[in-house]
């Protein structure tokens, strides 16, 4: 039927697009920050720069999209948002630059690890507590990680025609510290944004275009000051390809993030966090197969680790779900059987949202009572889809 076809159109579209534009980016990302362009092979610098046109193209897609959400004006004082967006140019220019000293596959992984410090950060920022299980799959993707980097005690260096900055143990080591410091600025970025997503309910395009805006702006101002605003736009005019790629870059980032959007809002976080391990694996599949990485047993080992506890990880999100999904139904069960609906007082219900009337707008799982085990699960889902938001949005 139609009322079934629409929705998995929509999911098609919603991995098809995540997919496309996520795996896209990695390849042009390795590509911009480790291979030289033109005959006289000279290497792309400025990860300052890249961050700026991200943050822009961002920027004006947030706006476009904005335009289609009806939604109540953010009441946020802007101030707020510099906070989170210095930390997320912080990092991303971090993410950036370890390219220069370790390969995409490496910085993948070692992404996966940012669980840990986001659940710390969480702690410091929120007094947010995770279940036991979380603990496990976070500390077992870090001993993956670390097990891949270890399979080669020697430091991979990036297949050859890759570009090497310096050579050696401490170029490596100061790409480990450049992705330590990305995952701390990322893990209070994601914090920082839910904590306002639950303090003014911002949604999460109003985020996106306050952040990015910030972002441009600090950015744009960064390049004046080093000179980058002449140098890089003078390099990209000697290599109309490299300005291709970037481009190519900052379209995919825009692109991606509104797909993640629309990914959580139709199915909700879960739904995007198996898309999101599915694509993770093939970047770092593609990453081997285009630009000549070489992977020995220990090397597969570690990502055969990670990604068995991102797969576990995700099976427990969903029996997690199901337990909810019960508890839900019983609950609305017992609602229905005990309490009767006061006369003059008309209760509707859209989507997870009840209202009773008054205009309160309780939010639930079509829970009758505001303290059930309905609406726990309600806002259960409502929390986990907003920190899939601003965790892997990123």
């Amino acid at each position: 039927s139609e009322s079934v076809k629409a929705p998995m159109r929509t999911l098609i579209v919603c991995i098809f697009g995540l997919q496309v534009s996520f795996i896209c980016l990695g390849i042009m990302q390795e590509r911009v920050m480790t291979r030289p362009y033109g005959t006289g092979g000279e290497q792309y610098r400025s990860s300052q720069f890249l961050v700026f046109a991200n943050r822009l193209v961002a920027a004006l897609a947030a706006d476009v999209a904005l335009r289609f959400e009806r939604r109540p004006p953010d009441t946020t004082p802007p101030l707020r948002y510099s906070y989170c967006a210095t930390s997320n140019i912080l990092s991303s220019a971090c993410q950036y630059e370890a390219l220069k000293y370790v390969s995409f596959p490496t910085q993948i992984l070692a992404k996966s690890c940012k669980m840990v410090p986001v659940m710390l950060m969480a702690y410091v920022v929120s007094r947010r507590s995770y279940p036991i299980a979380d603990w496990i799959v976070a500390v077992t993707v870090t001993l993956g990680a670390l097990a891949f980097k270890l399979g080669d005690l020697e430091g991979r260096r990036p297949a050859p025609g890759g570009h090497v900055v310096s050579e050696g143990l401490g170029a490596e080591a100061y790409g480990y510290v450049l992705l330590v410091g990305y995952m701390a600025f990322d893990s209070f970025t994601s914090n920082w944004q839910e904590a306002l997503f639950h303090e003014f309910g911002a949604t999460p395009l109003q985020m996106m275009r306050k952040v990015t805006l910030f972002s441009t702006c600090f950015t744009g101002l960064g390049l004046v000051i080093s000179g980058d605003a002449v140098t890089v736009p003078a390099f990209l005019a000697r290599h109309p390809d490299c300005a291709v790629h970037v481009l190519l870059m900052s379209a995919c980032s825009a692109a991606g993030q509104l797909f993640i959007f629309l990914t959580i809002q139709s199915f909700g976080a879960l739904v995007f966090a198996t898309i999101n391990t599915v694509r993770t694996m093939f970047s770092v599949l593609l990453s081997f197969l285009i630009f000549g990485h070489v992977m020995n047993a220990g090397e597969a080992g570690g990502i055969v680790i990670v990604f068995a506890a991102l797969s576990v990880q995700v099976m427990v999100k969903w029996a997690r779900r199901r337990v909810r999904e019960k508890d839900a139904g019983a609950g609305r069960k017992h609602s229905d059987s005990s309490l009767q609906e006061p006369k003059g007082v008309r209760t509707s219900c859209s989507g997870a949202a009840c209202t009773d009337g008054r205009g309160d707008g309780s939010t639930g799982a079509g829970a009758a009572g505001s303290g059930g085990p309905a609406s726990v699960a309600g806002a259960s889902e409502c929390g986990s889809r907003m920190r899939s938001v601003v965790a892997l949005s990123q």
